[in-house]
């Protein structure tokens, strides 16, 4: 089949003598001129376009210095996907020793003694040591619209452990009859290489797992620490991946200091223990005396 060309329509015949000749330098058009080329013929045109522009960069600053405004400082800095919001010393998770010399140590009931281990301003302004056992409760929240993904997280001693601390007050900060939440994670400070492991099956926690935070997802993670003698200071390490990068993150306990452990020295009394269920203080002979027979509690 042959395509067919369309014949093409003659042109309008145009008498030279009716149409005048264009000036030099002038082009004709046919038809109204664009309102859009009218418009910007005119100055003040112009000027209404430039004003408009400019408010409308205006509004859109300020409009996002708003929005930035209400969110965290640093949200969205790399490497900052993680924020610690939290970090304190469970009530009633074993006894707290406040070391021979340090302040604060006279106390006027059980009562107080017991409210001052557990207040973080107290525990920020004052040297202290877990004895034997003691667990803290890790919060963290994620900052980044992306996922930040925690691969792991590890205690790390900030030097040698030393000998068993022997001197001072102890609080008796312990849970009577047992109970309480289950533990996830548990670490002994004094192993030759301390690691975390999970209370349900005592396997490494983070050698099969992984913790991701979503933005604004919070995660508490408790951790007992334990000591079977040495006195040792330390802090957790996290690791994570955040926007594609490995970080990681150093946690201590309120006010900057390190966690710091001891153990439980058998058969060896402090000077002074404030007893939660004689619910007063207690002397080396009052504790001699309870240690043979467990329902003795001093006048």
């Amino acid at each position: 089949m042959t395509r067919q060309r369309a014949e093409e329509p003659e042109e309008a015949a145009t008498d030279p003598a009716t149409e005048a000749p264009a000036p030099a330098g002038d082009v004709r058009r046919r038809g109204a001129l664009p309102w859009t080329v009218s418009l910007l013929k005119k100055p003040t045109a112009w000027v209404v376009g430039v004003v408009l522009v400019s408010l409308g960069a205006t509004f859109g600053s300020g409009l996002q210095n708003l929005f930035t405004g209400l969110l965290p400082e640093g949200w969205s800095d790399p490497g900052k996907g993680i924020q610690l919001v939290d970090v304190r010393r469970q009530a009633m998770s074993g006894p707290v020793l406040i070391p021979e010399g340090a302040s604060a140590t006279a106390f006027k009931n059980v009562d107080q003694a017991m409210s001052a281990v557990n207040d973080l301003d107290w525990q920020a302004k004052h040297e202290w040591y877990a004895v034997g056992n003691v667990t803290w409760e890790v919060t963290l929240v994620g900052r980044h619209s992306e996922d930040v993904v925690i691969t792991d997280l590890r205690p790390k001693r900030s030097g040698p452990c030393t000998s068993i601390l022997r001197q001072g007050t102890v609080v008796e900060d312990i849970r009577q009859g047992g109970g309480g939440d289950k533990i996830l994670l548990r670490t002994d400070v004094g192993a030759p290489v301390p690691a975390l492991t999970s209370e349900k099956d005592d396997s490494p926690y983070f050698t099969s797992r992984t913790v991701i935070l979503s933005k604004g997802e919070t995660v508490v993670i408790p951790i007992t620490a334990t000591s079977s003698g040495p006195t040792c200071r330390w802090v957790l390490e996290v690791d994570y991946v955040d926007h594609g990068k490995r970080e990681t993150m150093t946690i201590k306990a309120p006010g900057g200091r390190e966690f710091g452990i001891t153990g439980t020295p058998e058969g060896h009394p402090y000077a002074l223990t404030w007893s939660v269920s004689c619910a007063r203080v207690m002397r080396p002979e009052d504790w001699a005396a309870r240690k043979k027979d467990q329902d003795y509690c001093p006048r």
